[in-house]
């Protein structure tokens, strides 16, 4: 195997004239001011839009990379670039082997041709000799699920029949390089699993290089060991999906007491009325032990950070927190009458309660915990709620890869992802 990359994107800049600015002249005007100045546009300025900003990386032979962000961050652009649709404005690219794209499912598919006439028409289109589809058209028909249709014409099948057999024929394509732009989302939930099954076994039975792009985070994750991170045109970040799945969720925090994405400042909560002492002082969810951030991923490990002043006055603390949605207000509680609330330190005045879950148990979905601190009566054994904050820290949840099939879990799942497995066993061991 060669040790030059497969894909070498060098300082690659994509710039684009969006038009001219400052306009305000009529119509007329403007014809006779192109008229004087042709070339200038009448002095009118046009304003420059950087699709891409200096990016650089490469992707070594037979590597799976995938490349997320928000709309408008300028992955379609890169694909775009290195598929030679359009050229960069700087930098440069070099591709070593043949180069196959997956952009558009069903571009050139035409209504009035049969499935089979636009198999060839469509294969032709994205680089496939009539040998190679010749070859592999049984495969195409099977993986679709459209033989008996295939000499109908297109215009007769129903959206989900195009699209399986769209994607049937470029997913059948046989480029050393194959690019890839967000096209696991076609068909229903069974299809789509087949899709990515075909994809996993392109990417790692067949020993392909691929640049994988999609909003799906869940196939990132699945497909892809690596990940580019675009932010406005620029690569923020490049390497293990897992961290640049983290910085992409915290592109946009959902954090409302909070200066930042999940801090939550509880000192300013409302207790009006309650008449409760402001034990609790902020909050701080931190996904995986690191940074503070209020979007946690299905299955992550996830630690709450409560700061606390005076709980060492109060005897026989007991700290409760409850998460619950705008379904259900008690999904579950945590209580430290459950498991004792111990310090390993000698007690002062400011302290932090940390609660530590080692794996998430949420579906996808927004999220509330209400914290409570109780406390024994002087000269009493009743216990007294001492504090109390209700909605004292929202967070999102976000789909993951957590039974390592690609599957994107989603409220119709329930509240709750159990680990679980399947296996057929004969009714007779002995048989």
């Amino acid at each position: 195997m060669s040790s030059e990359p497969a894909i070498q994107v060098a300082n690659v800049s994509k710039v684009y004239d969006l038009g001219l600015s400052g306009r305000t002249s009529s119509f007329a005007t403007i014809i006779r001011e192109r008229l004087r100045h042709p070339i200038s546009g009448g002095g009118a300025k046009r304003e420059r839009f950087h699709a891409l900003d200096d990016v650089s990386f490469d992707v070594a032979h037979g590597e799976v990379v995938g490349m997320i962000g928000k709309n408008g961050a300028g992955k379609s652009t890169m694909l775009k670039i290195l598929s030679r649709i359009t050229q960069p404005s700087d930098g440069y690219i070099d591709m070593a082997g043949s180069v196959g794209s997956l952009l558009e499912v069903g571009v050139g598919f035409h209504p009035e041709l049969t499935g089979l006439e636009n198999v060839f028409l469509n294969g032709t289109i994205l680089g496939m000799s009539k040998r190679e589809i010749d070859r592999r058209l049984d495969e195409i028909c099977d993986f679709a699920e459209v033989h008996k249709f295939i000499d109908t014409p297109v215009k007769r099948y129903s959206s989900g029949m195009r699209v399986r057999l769209a994607f049937a024929v470029a997913a059948h394509l046989d480029p050393e390089i194959l690019m890839i732009d967000e096209v696991l989302s076609v068909g229903d939930s069974s299809f789509q699993l087949k899709c990515l099954e075909k994809m996993r076994s392109i990417a790692s039975d067949q020993g392909r290089t691929v640049l994988y792009v999609s909003h799906n985070l869940v196939t990132v994750e699945h497909l892809c060991r690596r990940t580019l991170l675009l932010v406005d045109g620029r690569l923020t970040f490049d390497g293990p999906t897992e961290e640049a799945l983290s910085q992409y969720l915290n592109l946009s925090p959902q954090g409302m007491r909070g200066h930042a994405a999940g801090l939550f400042d509880l000192a300013a909560a409302d207790r009006s009325g309650a008449g409760y002492e402001k034990v609790f002082k902020r909050l701080a969810f931190r996904p995986s032990g690191g940074l503070p951030s209020d979007t946690i991923r299905m299955g992550e490990r996830l630690q709450v950070e409560i700061a606390v002043e005076g709980l060492d006055a109060i005897p026989k603390a007991m700290a409760q927190v409850t998460v619950g949605s705008s379904l259900n207000d008690v999904l579950f509680r945590m209580s430290s009458r459950m498991i004792p609330l111990e310090a390993a330190h000698p007690r002062r005045t400011d302290e932090t309660i940390v609660l530590d879950i080692p794996s998430l148990p949420l579906v996808p979905g927004d999220y509330y915990l209400d914290v409570q601190l109780h406390g024994e009566q002087a000269h009493s054994e009743d216990a007294v709620i001492v504090d109390s904050v209700h909605r004292a820290a929202e967070f999102t949840v976000m789909p993951s890869d957590v039974l390592g099939t690609g599957y994107r879990f989603a409220s119709r799942d329930g509240n709750f992802m159990v680990p679980f497995g399947w296996e057929i066993r004969p009714s007779n061991p002995e048989a």
